[in-house]
């Protein structure tokens, strides 16, 4: 009878996703993975090859992750507050998941099309609810205006880079909407545009 396995791919990354959680992708090693799973480290090379291949793996579970908060946060109906209530529910993943949220923007994130896979898909939320606002048109580059802001926001929040004193929330409130406002504002005008073209080429 062959042998039953002491642990599984699942039971692997959620150890491993641990351990980024409490020290940082830099705290992850196999050998603290094994310790946490109680195998010894050899026997990890049988399911991922190697620690870079194993950190590719908890970045595709915590993009599913942030990918299904923004999805239930987009549960109003209307773009501009599920845009809001993503912003929202990003902010807090990042704030709760601090070391797991630098992992996936760090320069030793794995790259490949499973990872581009699991970015876009993580993404979608957002870029269906602009586009709802906006246009197809314009969705992807107002997205990526709307990513810009939020991301680095919190990543100067979870540095401890706002230091004038307090007034965070609302800051962050106000440049949500800023934005939001904004691609409103080029929502209109596009459909006015189109109106326009419409006129002239009747």
């Amino acid at each position: 009878m062959p042998a039953v396995p002491k642990t599984s791919e699942d039971d692997i990354v959620r150890a491993a996703r641990a351990l980024v959680e409490r020290h940082g992708a830099g705290g992850l090693s196999m050998q603290a993975v094994a310790d946490e799973v109680g195998v010894r480290a050899p026997s990890l090379y049988k399911r991922f090859a190697d620690r870079a291949a194993l950190l590719a793996a908890v970045e595709l579970q915590v993009l599913g992750s942030l990918g299904r908060t923004l999805e239930r946060a987009a549960n109003t109906g209307k773009p501009a507050s599920d845009i809001d209530a993503m912003g929202r529910a990003y902010r807090k993943f990042a704030k709760n998941h601090r070391r797991l949220y630098e992992m996936i923007f760090s320069a030793e994130a794995p790259r490949g099309d499973a990872a581009d896979r699991a970015r876009a898909e993580a993404a979608r939320p957002v870029v269906e609810r602009v586009a709802e606002l906006v246009g197809e048109r314009q969705a992807l580059s107002s997205a990526r205006v709307l990513t810009a802001f939020v991301h680095g926001f919190v990543s100067m929040e979870n540095a401890g880079a706002f230091r004038l004193g307090e007034g965070v929330d609302e800051a962050y409130d106000l440049g949500m909407s800023l934005l939001i406002k904004s691609l409103s504002a080029v929502a209109r005008t596009t459909r006015t545009d189109r109106g326009t073209e419409k006129g002239f080429s009747a």
